[in-house]
């Protein structure tokens, strides 16, 4: 028997707290794992334009600190307040509800109903007779949402009585007198016998019908009956419970539920209907639908949100599902805009301020998006995966910027996963994925915090943390449900730990994890996600490419970057590119020349690339960030070198002029030391020289004297 309790839940608006979706491919469940797995990743890297090449520090600058995960990933302690800083790199109806009478129907736990249906001709004609499977002629297919025509929505009708607009008075004219009428939890129950069911019940609320069930004499398979009541066009949503049992199945644009018989088999739905239930349209199954696809369908789930929203203007869950699918396609602003608006109406759900914070953080407004995340912690309360969702938050959003603070960001990172350690082992299946969703975000987090930091034993204590955060990640997807999205995030977030290493670990394994997944998740993307989904592998690919080259790894550094370049470039080109992606495309067209340059010595073959990278550059120096300005001028500085030595000596002294440029305003804004000038200015002078221009090579000579040491760049 269903719970009453259940129903008046869903009723009341309340269901999304008890229910989850089950819905074959969905990536998570709706509750408690509130936080979609690699969206917004924030301290996957420094977010560009801070965005660091990959330097070499000396090895006895590190000072020396034990780092390492203890058994739950006990934070690394640092040996002084230096610890915080560090290298940094080219970063980046209910059914049984209705009535107590009719025991073993359902699980205890019922589903909730489903607003929506059409015409009342396809119940009309709904009997246990034209049920019957169909000897040979196959049933359709059912298409994804958003195929094909637009559907109505409008709510189902049976036997001219149609919940929440017929009353009372019209079912009994329609069907004469009910045969009982009970009361139940505050509920009235007309039972009716309509003819060919011999139980049709209808809950009536204020003398306005709520619902219809009708129960079937015996389980018939859910798409038989969806054929027959004309829905197999529609995309239905599996409904489970809190413990992940599928219960039945939504249409929401025809307001109809199925419910379906207990299954024989552990974790999967019997698929077979017992009772079919009618309603009112409402919101909820739009929602629920909504997050089931919005990983996989979001032009679909976005669709159902817009329907949700249309139908209740002030549902928090409805602009906060709408953020998160706005977000994953990179609209940002209009998915902050919808961020906004879900705190607006539900402002003490500290899985919305969250949300609100990761779409702050992905447009670098990081202090913003801390004092979103520190509210969220502060309303987690009785939520402690949410709690450890937001610790880990914080952590992310302390290692990146301008200037992060590792030290403050592993001990987010580590309370975060002294929160999610023991609920990893939790009987409520979404629960247990949130916490693990978590573990694995915080143990990579904890390995970039090391990795970029200053911290003792980093060789040692990085691969750990990695491979517990791999450990968890696999378990995930034996166990419950993960995908080989889980692999990927793990490969790019290593690879990026391997450029804050310095090349002191070898990114192969890395890489080629991170080819192989990201190359069948963009295979198997939509067209509005894959250039997101190209995005993150070539920007995968670019750290491989640091490390490759931080270890003298030329032709592998090479090969990855090549392939960096192809993803980076489809992506920009099915998309409006930001300033900051544009500027990270043309980093990579100049490390790929520079590695011709430097490691081949082969400047003809580095000027291809750089004349990518030059007018890219050009394009995003008004907008990067002023402590940018002097990585950007010695790139000039640097490009200038292989025209000279191709010949090309007017475009050598043009950009090395412009690099000069850049790095004295950097001089002057206080975010480049002066002696970064000695090597351009004397460049510069020596370019000059040779073109008989002595006057002004003599001046440039000057100004290089005025800086420290003495060394000139020929």
């Amino acid at each position: 028997m269903c719970s009453m309790k259940f129903w008046l839940l869903w009723r009341s608006g309340l269901a999304a707290l008890v229910l989850s979706l089950a819905l074959p491919g969905s990536g998570w469940a709706e509750t408690p794992s509130d936080f979609p797995p690699n969206k917004l990743r924030i301290g996957v890297r420094p977010p560009a334009p801070t965005r660091s090449e990959a330097p070499v520090a000396s090895e006895s600058a590190i000072p020396r600190v034990e780092a390492s995960p203890g058994e739950t990933g006990m934070a690394a302690e640092s040996s002084d307040s230096e610890a915080n800083t560090g290298s940094s790199g080219d970063s980046k109806p209910s059914f049984a509800a209705t009535t107590p009478s009719i025991p073993n129907q359902l699980p205890e736990q019922s589903l909730s109903p489903a607003p929506v249906s059409p015409a009342e001709t396809a119940t009309e004609n709904l009997t246990p007779q034209t049920m019957e499977e169909p000897a040979e002629e196959p049933l359709k297919p059912i298409p994804a949402a958003g195929q094909g025509a637009p559907i109505e929505v409008h709510a189902a009708s049976f036997k001219s009585v149609t919940p929440g607009v017929s009353t009372v008075a019209d079912v009994q004219t329609h069907w004469g007198a009910p045969v009982e009428i009970t009361k139940h939890l505050g509920l009235i129950l007309h039972l009716y016998k309509v003819d060919p069911f011999e139980r049709v019940e209808v809950v009536v609320s204020e003398e306005k019908v709520s619902s219809i069930v009708i129960r079937l004499d015996r389980p018939f398979p859910a798409d038989l009956v969806a054929q027959q009541l004309e829905l197999s066009s529609m995309q239905p949503v599996l409904v489970s419970n809190e413990l992940g049992e599928v219960l039945g199945q939504s249409f929401p644009e025809r307001g109809v539920l199925f419910a379906f018989a207990p299954s024989d088999a552990p974790g999967k739905a019997s698929m077979n209907v017992t009772q079919i239930i009618l309603e009112p349209v409402t919101a909820e199954p739009f929602l629920l639908r909504a997050e089931t696809l919005l990983d996989s369908q979001p032009e679909a789930s976005l669709k159902d949100l817009d329907q949700a929203i249309k139908m209740s203007p002030e549902n928090g869950r409805a602009h906060w599902l709408r953020a998160r699918v706005l977000a994953a396609n990179g609209e940002s602003d209009a998915a902050l805009a919808a961020a906004e608006q879900s705190v607006r109406w539900e402002a003490d759900n500290p899985r919305y301020w969250v949300t609100r914070g990761q779409i702050l953080a992905s447009v670098d407004r990081f202090a913003e998006a801390i004092s979103f995340v520190e509210k969220a912690v502060e309303l987690s309360g009785d939520s402690p995966h949410v709690k450890a969702r937001a610790l880990c938050m914080l952590g992310d959003l302390y290692g990146s910027g301008a200037q992060p603070d590792y030290k403050k960001a592993i001990e987010y990172h580590s309370q975060a996963i002294q929160i999610a350690d023991p609920l990893v082992a939790d009987p409520h299946p979404a629960l247990r994925l949130a916490a693990k969703e978590v573990m694995i975000d915080a143990h990579l987090g904890a390995a970039h915090d090391v990795a970029w930091g200053v911290w003792n034993q980093k060789d040692v204590s990085v691969p750990r943390w990695l491979e517990r955060a791999a450990a968890f990640a696999k378990d995930l997807i034996d166990s419950d449900g993960g995908t080989p999205e889980h692999q990927l995030r793990v490969a790019t977030r290593a690879l990026s730990a391997s450029v804050g290493m310095e090349g002191k670990l070898d990114p192969t394994q890395w890489a080629e994890e991170a080819s192989r997944v990201g190359e069948q998740w963009i295979a198997s993307a939509s067209e509005t996600q894959k250039p997101r989904c190209q995005w993150e592998l070539g920007m995968a690919l670019y750290d491989a490419v640091q490390v490759c080259q931080l270890r003298k790894e030329d032709e592998a550094a090479l090969r990855y970057g090549q392939r960096a370049v192809a993803f980076l470039e489809q992506s920009l080109q099915a998309r409006d590119a930001s300033a900051t992606d544009r500027y990270l495309l043309g980093r990579l067209y100049f490390r790929i020349g520079a590695i011709h340059a430097v490691g081949s010595e082969n400047h003809s073959s580095a000027i291809p690339w750089f004349e990518k990278a030059i007018p890219v550059l050009e394009a995003a120096a008004p907008e990067v960030h002023p402590s940018e300005l002097g990585r950007l001028g010695e790139t000039f500085v640097s490009m200038g070198v292989s025209h000279w030595e191709t010949g090309q000596r007017d475009r050598a002294v043009s950009l090395t002029e412009r690099g000069v440029g850049l790095l004295e305003e950097a001089v002057k804004n206080g975010t480049a030391e002066k002696s970064t000038l000695e090597i351009p200015y004397g460049n510069l002078a020596s370019m000059h020289k040779q073109l008989g221009r002595m006057d002004v090579a003599g001046k440039l000579l000057e100004k290089a004297s005025h800086t420290s040491g003495s060394t000139m760049r020929r």
